[in-house]
């Protein structure tokens, strides 16, 4: 019989998935406004478009907070999917910034320090993603 998702160890980690997507929405609304208050982007929906350098896309957003809501199931048939999607969201939202300019983008040192924050912060997300996928696969 498979350990509930519930036991000591796993509901922390589900925790923690559920408080790392929540930051990063908070840090994608912050930076979404700091891009429209600098002018690099002349409308809200603009600085949370594929065009974003201080958030992720809508998009994206959205694909976070239903994964997160699958990866933190007590269904393995759901929670395993959902963690590994996430997990490689994690690390294609590093790895976008190479391929649409968005680390070539002409930022201020705080707005640097911004994205950089974000970014290492959808990569966190990512690495608990993992963790949790791995701890899935072996109950």
């Amino acid at each position: 019989m498979p350990a509930p998702a519930t036991t000591p160890a796993a509901r922390p980690l589900a925790s923690a998935l559920v408080a790392g997507v929540g930051l990063l929405l908070a840090m994608d609304v912050t930076g979404a406004i700091i891009s429209l208050s600098a002018g690099l982007s002349p409308t809200l929906l603009d600085a949370l478009g594929p065009q974003a350098r201080l958030s992720a896309p809508i998009p994206m957003m959205i694909a976070q907070v239903l994964l997160v809501a699958g990866a933190t199931r007590r269904h393995r048939g759901v929670a395993v999917p959902a963690s590994a999607l996430l997990a490689v969201a994690g690390v294609l939202a590093f790895m976008s910034g190479f391929y649409d300019g968005g680390y070539a983008a002409d930022l201020t040192a705080g707005q640097r320090v911004f994205q950089i924050a974000l970014v290492t912060a959808h990569l966190g997300v990512g690495v608990l993603a993992g963790f949790r996928l791995v701890r899935l696969l072996r109950r």
